[in-house]
């Protein structure tokens, strides 16, 4: 949050810095400094007005920092949820504080791509992706209990959730592996009796057609589950929604490509169709998707108070977490 108030009592000057930023290269970062001014803005409901006409030293530092952030979704972004089975939120983290996590990630880069499974779509072609069923010390662990995150889910899903697994999804530039269409429940049916679930991916890489972007059938969800197998050569923990089916809501359901600039966040429900083709590009797509369960929909085997000790970070505790985890890091690569 540091961060973000550094930004906001600089907002009254920016019509300044606007008035000197005549090339083009300075225009564009004072675009993006007023983007980020306006993201914090809103996130902690600050009114515009007083900030124009008011400097740092009438607006102290102390004025921002005791006002706590409001996840609370609208009425019309959970009805626009259940009606599509998804809702993209974009510039709900900043430019910078992705920046940030992308240059965390990439320190861990030899950890992540070396995860022991690899994905293998029907043609055999991998994919890179690394994943938690446990809650760690460390940045993917604090944003997965962040509350931006969860406090959407309890509204989302109509009661409090916990959560059960987090993954980064890792697509390195000119790879041909593909996620084939699937819904996350068609993975989880066999261990959750409900599909009162859902995830969240924070795009930390910018994500387009040309990289594989996340492509999702509108309100596919609202069909149920969809049996799912393995296909061609799919790897052993891989399976795909039943072709057939799949071909009959793709002739019925929107096709919607999800092109989302880092900070873009992405909800989705657990019966959503959802795939994405290969990264054809020279350029990187990385996120970090967590997801999330009702506390009363237990996984089969789950042990006596399964989900109770779920405990979620504010922003200021996501953030001392990851400044905590990149000290580790920079002690670990000396």
């Amino acid at each position: 949050m540091k961060e973000g108030v550094e930004r906001l009592t600089r907002f009254p000057m920016l019509i300044f810095e606007g008035a000197l930023c005549m090339s083009g290269t300075g225009l564009s970062a004072c675009r993006q400094h007023a983007i980020d001014c306006w993201v914090w803005l809103n996130r902690y409901r600050i009114p515009l007005l007083p900030m124009l006409f008011s400097g740092p030293l009438l607006f102290p530092h102390s004025e921002f920092v005791t006002q706590a952030p409001n996840y609370q979704l609208s009425q019309s972004d959970v009805d626009q949820f259940h009606e599509d089975g998804f809702l993209m939120i974009r510039d709900y983290f900043s430019r910078s504080e992705m920046e940030r996590f992308s240059d965390i990630a990439r320190c861990d880069r030899e950890m992540l791509l070396n995860f022991p499974y690899t994905s293998l779509d029907a043609e055999g072609r991998p994919t890179k992706l690394f994943v938690w069923s446990k809650l760690r010390s460390d940045i993917y662990s604090a944003y997965a209990r962040h509350e931006a995150l969860v406090e959407p889910w309890d509204q989302l899903l109509g009661g409090q959730v916990t959560y059960f697994h987090h993954k980064m999804m890792m697509k390195e530039p000119n790879t041909l592996g593909a996620w084939e269409w699937h819904q996350d429940y068609g993975y989880y049916y066999e261990h959750y009796l409900r599909p009162d679930m859902g995830g969240v991916m924070i795009t930390i890489d910018e994500a387009s057609k040309t990289n594989g972007c996340l492509e999702v059938l509108r309100g596919s969800h609202r069909f149920g589950r969809v049996d799912h197998s393995r296909l061609g050569h799919q790897s052993e923990y891989e399976t795909a929604a039943d072709p057939d089916r799949v071909k009959v809501l793709l002739a019925c359901c929107e096709r919607v490509y999800c092109e989302m600039t880092p900070g873009t966040v992405l909800f989705f429900h657990a019966n959503l169709l959802h795939h994405s083709g290969p990264n054809l590009s020279n350029s990187p797509r990385w996120a970090l998707i967590s997801n999330y369960t009702r506390t009363d929909n237990p996984p089969f085997a789950a042990s006596p108070g399964w989900g109770e000790n779920f405990e979620t970070l504010s922003a200021d505790q996501v953030q001392e977490a990851v400044k905590a985890y990149a000290l580790r890091q920079t002690e670990r690569d000396r």
